[in-house]
């Protein structure tokens, strides 16, 4: 398949890269000095080592040395290339291993190994290894490994792995491993490992493990672990862990675990763990522990440890210390409650509040001013 055809975005910014010699037989006529296929080459030589000029490469099978084109490759873009591929228009091959500069871009079939500069454009149908650097976007269909740049963005049909960079974004078909900077956003169909930044956001089919930060949003379809900065959400279909900041809420549908600061919401079907911050709500569909500050409520199953709220708590179960205006424990409490009103079903501790209910203490004694015991 013509790599030209395949990326056809790049071809309307080249349009000069198309070959009207698609319908006539391979010509590789050629002037070599000081013998066929050795020393310097010029014209359209199938075979050589050493130095070859030409107008425009057409069914070439290999160079090695030094390869210098005035034009774009033609439309049967073959053969290999390893030592410098230089075209004032573009160079291209099947294969290209070393370093390759095409003011209109570099292409490759199979693979591009080394260095390559592209004007406007890297573009691979396979692998892209070693350093790539283009005018305006850099894409393969396979793997993309190294340092990467692409004055747009860089668009991998396989793993993209290294340092990579693109001003408007990354997106990778798989995963994404190491430095990966997307100036609006970074998307992966799989997971990303190491430093991940979006200016607008980070995607992933996989999960996120690393320093992770999405200007407005993060997702990530599986785990999120390490340090997790969002400027509005942080979002896990598994669960989320480590140290998550996040202007609005973290929810982490398989639990959140670790240092978590969110402005307005902390939320799991699963278990919530660690130190939990929020001027909003705590809210678990199964427990909340360790040291919980909530500005308006925490609600779960059961909460242990410290749960500090202004406004409500309201839990089945609860062990150790909960506040609020009013808190209300729908079966067992074992600790103390501070509030204004403490309901308790079942009460197995102190409550202290203005008014405060203990179900299981006998008549007369279930409601008191003040104080409440039971043990």
């Amino acid at each position: 398949m013509s790599v030209f055809r395949k990326h056809s975005f790049f071809l309307l910014l080249v349009p000069s890269l198309l070959s009207a010699q698609s319908g006539s037989p391979c010509s590789h006529a050629s002037l070599d000095l000081p013998v066929a296929g050795y020393g310097i080459s010029f014209g359209n030589s199938a075979r050589h080592a050493g130095i070859r000029f030409n107008w425009s490469d057409d069914c070439l099978e290999e160079v090695n040395g030094f390869n210098f084109t005035l034009w774009v490759p033609g439309e049967r873009m073959t053969g290999t290339i390893n030592g410098i591929a230089f075209g004032l228009g573009a160079t291209g091959g099947e294969e290209i291993n070393g370093i390759s500069f095409g003011l209109g871009g570099v292409f490759g079939g199979h693979g591009i190994n080394g260095v390559s500069i592209g004007g406007l454009a890297v573009v691979g149908s396979g692998d892209a290894t070693g350093i790539t650097f283009s005018g305006m976007g850099t894409v393969v269909s396979g793997n993309l490994t190294g340092f990467n740049f692409g004055g747009l963005g860089c668009v991998s049909g396989g793993e993209m792995t290294g340092i990579s960079i693109g001003p408007l974004g990354l997106v990778g078909q798989k995963s994404i491993t190491g430095i990966s900077l997307g100036g609006l956003g970074t998307v992966a169909s799989g997971g990303m490992t190491g430093i991940n930044f979006g200016g607008l956001g980070l995607v992933a089919g996989g999960g996120l493990l690393g320093i992770n930060i999405g200007g407005l949003g993060l997702v990530g379809k599986e785990s999120v672990f390490g340090l997790t900065i969002a400027g509005l959400a942080a979002v896990s279909e598994g669960s989320v862990k480590c140290l998550t900041l996040a202007g609005l809420a973290v929810v982490g549908a398989g639990g959140v675990e670790g240092l978590t600061v969110a402005g307005a919401a902390i939320v799991s079907r699963e278990d919530i763990a660690g130190v939990n911050l929020t001027i909003g709500a705590v809210q678990s569909g199964k427990s909340v522990s360790g040291v919980t500050f909530a500005g308006y409520r925490t609600k779960a199953d059961c909460v242990s440890g410290i749960d500090l709220n202004l406004i409500t708590t309201e839990v089945q179960c609860s062990r150790g210390i909960i506040t609020g205006v009013y808190n209300r424990v729908y079966d067992t409490q074992r600790g103390l409650s501070i509030g204004i009103f403490n309901h308790a079903d079942n009460l197995h501790g102190v409550q202290i509040g203005v008014l405060n209910f203990a179900g299981n203490n006998p008549e007369g004694l279930k409601i008191l001013p003040l104080l409440n015991v039971h043990f």
